[in-house]
């Protein structure tokens, strides 16, 4: 039977020792793949659900922020928003028709008097004399055109803004003329004065998106 030659031998510092035996097979702990799980720094694998030091593992593509869409307004066409507006100013023209038109005073007798003997022998009546006293026809025509112009939102509609503004040019020029033709001894009340002034407004509005859509159809 034989002995083991180490047996009851002391370790003396100095002394060679035993030859070390490399053991192959795989190892845990490490950072490179097929060498154990992942760990946190100290050893110890990072158990299932854990992050690590450098946060969780992204999956799939990186995810960007979605530019803001911009608003209903912004996507309009300067042309719609120019017959948006005469729409607006036509709102407000067509309620001046419940103000007063024109303003008669106590001394219309002697007023008239001196119109007439100013006319001479003959008095002269123009065409758009007969006009006067129906100015309300032609503030409808304004406020039709203003409610129709909020239509053109809607693109199936915005071919009708030359007739829109078509009914504008003609209603606010009615309402001019009979503004003008009015004798001496009438006065313009104050519905009439802002009629005019909206009804301006109103019709240089689409008139340029009428002229700013045509130039962008040639564009």
């Amino acid at each position: 039977m034989s002995e083991n030659e180490n047996y009851g031998q002391q370790w003396v510092p100095g002394a060679p020792s035993a030859p070390t035996q490399h053991v192959t097979g795989p190892q845990t702990g490490g950072p490179y793949p097929n060498y154990g799980p992942p760990t946190q720094g100290t050893g110890q694998p990072i158990p299932p659900g854990q992050t690590g030091m450098y946060g969780p593992p992204q999956a799939g593509p990186p995810q960007y922020a979605q530019p803001a869409r911009p608003s209903f307004l912004a996507l309009m066409p300067l042309p719609i928003k120019l017959a948006v507006g005469s729409g607006l100013m036509g709102l407000v023209t067509f309620f001046m028709g419940f103000l007063s038109w024109v303003t008669i005073g106590e001394t219309i007798d002697s007023k008239a008097e001196d119109w007439a003997m100013d006319q001479g022998n003959s008095i002269g009546i123009p065409a758009f004399l007969t006009m006067v006293f129906t100015p309300g026809w032609f503030l409808l025509g304004l406020g039709a055109a203003a409610v129709a112009a909020f239509g053109f939102v809607a693109a199936k509609w915005r071919r009708f803004l030359p007739h829109v503004a078509f009914l504008v040019v003609v209603s606010w020029l009615g309402l001019l003329a009979c503004a003008l033709a009015l004798p001496g001894f009438i006065s313009l009340g104050t519905g009439a004065i802002l009629a005019l002034i909206f009804g301006s407004f109103q019709l240089l509005l689409i008139g340029a998106a009428v002229i700013m859509d045509g130039l962008n159809e040639e564009a």
